[in-house]
């Protein structure tokens, strides 16, 4: 019963920090693509609702990576703060050993691999696509509703706009002319009202009680005047979507059913980087006992250290296997951080080394 107090103790302080370092990540990652993102959708008709859409579709795109680093980051700083109140001191002399402590540990490592390996396989792949599409279809209404009132504008070739009053959000326009060029022919269209809206990749112009003028540079003695009740221009056609071939868009099966060289160094990565957690988890809980108390800036600065150089090996290993072919390449990286992982574990357990790094700061 005492042991399964600690361990729920355990657990939940490294929960608790997992769950503040992880926001954290995602904030910062969020705000260095926002900028990017909105550059290009933020335009009329698109509001900041549909900006935030398209960032809470990005989410599940980064936990593969954010979760591996708030988990070292949380297992440190939780038993190097542990270690600072004396806790461990006081666990281990009522009879706690290292192994206990680390329970908690390898089962959060444990379950936050098996939901790295779910977001990396199958999140990350639709949150790409749903992003992107969602970017897609933004920029087109951003084209399509950038028109300024009382102002001639041409947003499509070939196509220009005079309104005089504009409703972006619903596309709505009033009192407008509008001029199409069409090969040898030129409209031009005068109504009281008229609705833009996009259907798959094409733009069309809805257009109420109004007259429309036709002329032909060919036969301009066909000159033709059109007064009409309901009429639709087909404005601009915008190029064929995206098939979504590249391999950031693949989900397992995917990737599996795929003979690419790219999609199985792909599929490797991905399950590399889904090991991580448990593995950086075990070094960080192992770091976190050979280093002296009162040194959690140290302990910190030794957790960020860890994951620059996890992500440089990852990097340098996924194009090395790119290059040569060699696909279970990415898995070194994690072999690396076992196998070091691994040692000081068994260190931390026989209570054999003690990296003296630093004081209190």
């Amino acid at each position: 019963m005492r042991i399964k107090i600690i361990h729920r103790y355990i657990f939940l302080e490294i929960l608790r920090v997992f769950i503040l370092t992880l926001g954290l990540f995602i904030f910062v990652i969020l705000m260095d693509r926002a900028s990017s993102i909105a550059e290009t959708v933020f335009g009329q008709g698109v509001s900041i609702l549909n900006f935030l859409s398209v960032l809470v579709k990005g989410i599940p795109a980064f936990l593969g990576m954010t979760i591996p680093m708030a988990f070292i980051l949380s297992v440190l700083i939780v038993f190097i703060q542990l270690g600072n109140n004396n806790e461990l001191v006081a666990l281990k002399s009522c009879g706690v050993s290292t192994k206990e402590l680390s329970k908690p540990v390898i089962f959060l490592g444990v379950a936050f691999s098996i939901l790295s390996f779910y977001s990396l396989m199958f999140l990350m792949p639709k949150s790409n696509v749903a992003m992107k599409k969602e970017i897609e279809e933004l920029v087109k209404k951003k084209i399509t509703m950038s028109i300024s009132p009382k102002n001639f504008s041409s947003n499509f070739p070939g196509v220009t706009f005079y309104v005089e009053k504009l409703y972006p959000e619903k596309g709505y326009l009033e009192n407008f002319m509008v001029s199409l060029v069409k090969k040898d022919e030129l409209i031009t269209i005068f109504a009281k009202k008229g609705m833009l809206r996009t259907e798959k990749d094409t733009v069309f112009l809805d257009i109420q009680d109004g007259t429309g003028e036709f002329i032909n540079w060919k036969k301009p003695e066909n000159f033709k005047v059109l007064n009409f009740k309901n009429y639709t221009v087909k404005l601009y056609r915008f190029t064929k979507r995206e098939k979504f071939e590249s391999i950031r868009y693949k989900t397992l099966p995917e990737l599996i059913s795929s003979n690419r060289i790219e999609a199985k160094v792909e599929l490797f990565k991905r399950l590399g980087l889904s090991l991580a957690p448990l593995i950086v988890g075990i070094l960080a809980f192992s770091l976190a006992l050979i280093i002296p108390r009162s040194s959690i800036g140290i302990g910190i600065l030794l957790s960020l250290l860890i994951i620059v150089v996890y992500y440089i090996l990852y990097t340098l290993t996924k194009k090395i296997a790119l290059n040569t072919g060699i696909v279970l390449l990415p898995l070194l990286t994690d072999l690396f951080f076992f196998v070091l992982g691994g040692f000081l574990y068994i260190q931390a357990l026989k209570e054999k080394i003690e990296l003296r790094v630093g004081g209190r700061w």
